[in-house]
């Protein structure tokens, strides 16, 4: 199971909201990669490092 959810609305996404939520989701993807392994619990955490939602991956679900 991967879950992915986050707002956009916020000043991080104003100027270059493509790039913002590509940085996002390279860090997922490296993050889900590295030491956490197969389950992955996170907050979501954009430029600024605001709270903005948060992601779920359970590779055994």
């Amino acid at each position: 199971m991967f879950k992915l959810e986050f707002a956009t609305s916020n000043a991080a996404f104003t100027d270059d909201a493509p790039t913002e939520v590509a940085r996002i989701l390279r860090d997922l993807a490296d993050r889900i990669e590295g030491p956490a392994g197969r389950f992955y619990d996170a907050p979501v955490r954009d430029l600024n490092g605001n709270r903005i939602g948060r992601v779920e991956f359970d590779a055994e679900a």
